[in-house]
C-alpha cells in the first residue's frame, strides 16, 4: 500500500498544492540526476541512459552506501503494468555487472555528463558521497529496482506489491510527486 504525502503552500489559508504531469520524461531525468536525494538521499548517481547488452537503456543507475545497484526506471506519466517486466528485464541485466563493469559505467557518465569530473574513480565519488575511507571489497552484491512515475497504475501496483511480498523482490515504486515505497 503506498504511502502518499501532501504538500501545502501555507499563507493566510493552507492551500493544497496539486501536482500533474511532467512536461517530458527526459526533463524528469535532469531534475533526478540533477538531484538524486528527491528519490532516496543515500544514492550515488553513477549512470545515466545505460546500454544494457539487450539493446535498450536504462534510465537512471545508482549505488547505495554498501555498493549494491539501483535500477531506476522513469516514467513521466500514469505506468503501463508493462514497465515492471521492462525493470525486471533491467535487473536481469544489471545482477551480473562486476567491479569493472560498474567502474567503466560510471567513468562513461562522468565523460557524457561531467567531463571536468572526468578523472574522478568510482572509489572517490563513493567515498565523498558516504563520508568513508574505501569502498567495500564487493560491489553489486544485490540490486534494487526501482520505479518512478508519475502516476502509479492500479495493476502495476499489485504486480509490484505481490512480487515483494511474496518472492521477497527489492523492487519499490511511486509517483514522482510522492513517497511510495513497496517492500
Amino acid at each position: 500500500m503506498p504511502v502518499e504525502i501532501g504538500i501545502w503552500r501555507l499563507g493566510d489559508q493552507p492551500k493544497r498544492v496539486d501536482f500533474g504531469s511532467i512536461e517530458t520524461e527526459e526533463r524528469l531525468e535532469q531534475i533526478l540526476a540533477d538531484d538524486l536525494s528527491i528519490v532516496d538521499p543515500g544514492l550515488l548517481l553513477i549512470g545515466r541512459q545505460v546500454p544494457t547488452a539487450y539493446g535498450k537503456y536504462i534510465d537512471l543507475l545508482a549505488l547505495d552506501s554498501e555498493a549494491n545497484l539501483a535500477v531506476l526506471e522513469l516514467k513521466r506519466d500514469r505506468t503501463p503494468r508493462e514497465v515492471v517486466a521492462q525493470l525486471l528485464d533491467y535487473g536481469s541485466w544489471a545482477r551480473n555487472l562486476d567491479d569493472s563493469d560498474v567502474a567503466s559505467i560510471f567513468e562513461a557518465f562522468l565523460k557524457k555528463y561531467s567531463p571536468g569530473c572526468a578523472d574522478k574513480s568510482l572509489d572517490q565519488a563513493f567515498c565523498e558521497k558516504f563520508s568513508v575511507e574505501s569502498m567495500p571489497e564487493a560491489i553489486n552484491e544485490a540490486h534494487e529496482l526501482v520505479l518512478v512515475s508519475g502516476e502509479l497504475d492500479d495493476s502495476t501496483e499489485r504486480i509490484i506489491n505481490y512480487l515483494a511480498e511474496e518472492y521477497g523482490v527489492a523492487i519499490n515504486a511511486g509517483p514522482a510527486h510522492t513517497k511510495c515505497v513497496f517492500r
